[in-house]
C-alpha cells in the first residue's frame, strides 16, 4: 500500500494522533505526515502511507493556504485566542481601506520572528521550553513568503483573512504583526488550513471515512498516487536494467530534468537523478 491521504484533521488532535489513527486503521507501520498542524487548528494534513513516507521531505515544502480570524484590540502570550491576554487597546477605529493597505504591506518575501510558544529550536531547545520557564531569548528571524493575503470580511474588530504562504509561516505571528502595524494589538482566533501541497480541503476525507473505506475494501478511493501530487517528468527504463537500477547503479536512460520519476517493468521505482547525458540512477527508491 503506497500513496497519500488528504485528511481533514479536527481540532483537539495532534498530527501524531492522526498518524496513529491511520496506522491502526490500515494496520500498516509506515505512516507519516508531510507537515504538522497544531492541535487547535483544523484542516488539511497530508498523510503518507507505506513507502510514500520517503516522499514526505518533498511534499513538506509545498505552499499552504489558510482561512484565519484576526481579532484586533488584544495581544496574547501565545499570539492566539488560547493564550493569556498581555495587552489591550479597545479605543480604535479602523477604516476598511486602511486595513487593506496594511495587509498589502505584508505581501511578498520577509523575515518573520517565530512566536515564543513554538517548536522552533534555539540552542538545542524548543522555544516553548524557554517560554514556560519565563526565560527571554532573542529569537532568530526566518525567511517566509506571503503570496496572497485577502480580506474576506471585516466588522471593525474582527477580520476574516485568506492567506497563501510558504512553509514555516506562523499565521498567529502574522496576526500579531498586523495588529501592531495597525497601531493596536492583534491575535489569531479560528484557523483552518484549506490547502497543503496542492491538496484542498474540498477533497479531504475524515478519519471515519478512511475507516469505512478500508473496512469495505475501497481504500483506493481516497489513496492518492504520489506522482499525482508531486509532479515530475517520467523516465522509463528498459526492463533488462531492472536489477542494476534497484541496486543503485547507473543505467542507460535520458532525462530532460535533473530530477524525475523512474519507471521500470511498468512500475514506479522511485525518484531518479541524471548522472550523465545518457545515464541515470535512483536517488530515492520506492521498491
Amino acid at each position: 500500500m503506497i500513496g497519500i491521504l488528504n485528511i481533514l484533521k479536527p481540532t483537539g488532535m495532534t498530527s501524531h494522533d492522526v498518524v496513529s489513527s491511520v496506522r491502526r486503521t490500515l494496520n500498516i507501520k509506515k505512516v507519516g505526515h508531510a507537515g504538522t498542524l497544531d492541535p487547535n487548528v483544523a484542516g488539511v494534513i497530508v498523510i503518507c502511507v507505506g513507502k510514500a513516507t520517503k516522499f514526505s521531505e518533498y511534499l513538506i515544502n509545498g505552499d499552504k493556504e489558510y482561512i484565519c480570524q484576526l481579532i484586533l484590540g488584544q495581544s496574547t502570550d501565545t499570539q492566539d485566542s488560547y493564550g493569556r491576554v498581555t495587552n489591550a487597546k479597545d479605543n480604535f477605529n479602523l477604516e476598511i481601506d486602511y486595513l487593506k493597505n496594511v495587509l498589502n504591506e505584508f505581501m511578498g518575501q520577509q523575515i518573520q520572528i517565530p512566536p515564543a510558544y513554538s517548536a522552533v529550536k534555539f540552542k538545542g531547545k524548543k522555544l516553548y521550553e524557554y517560554a514556560r520557564k519565563n526565560i527571554a531569548v532573542e529569537k532568530p528571524g526566518r525567511p517566509i513568503e506571503i503570496s496572497e493575503l485577502k480580506l474576506l470580511k471585516f466588522d471593525g474588530k474582527k477580520a476574516l483573512l485568506k492567506v497563501k504562504c510558504s512553509k514555516g509561516t506562523y499565521i498567529r505571528t502574522l496576526c500579531h504583526d498586523i495588529g501592531m502595524k495597525l497601531g493596536t494589538y492583534g491575535h489569531m482566533g479560528v484557523l483552518v488550513r484549506t490547502e497543503a501541497s496542492g491538496l484542498h480541503i474540498n477533497n479531504s476525507v475524515t478519519l471515519d471515512q478512511v475507516k469505512f473505506l478500508h473496512t469495505n475494501n475501497r481504500i483506493e478511493e481516497c489513496l492518492i498516487p504520489v506522482e499525482d501530487i508531486y509532479k515530475l517528468e517520467k523516465v522509463h527504463i528498459d526492463s533488462k536494467y531492472y536489477k542494476r537500477l534497484i541496486s543503485g547503479n547507473e543505467v542507460y536512460g535520458k532525462a530532460d530534468k535533473d530530477q524525475f520519476y523512474i519507471y521500470c517493468r511498468k512500475s514506479l521505482i522511485g525518484i531518479g537523478r541524471k548522472v550523465t547525458e545518457n545515464t541515470v540512477k535512483i536517488d530515492k527508491m520506492l521498491v
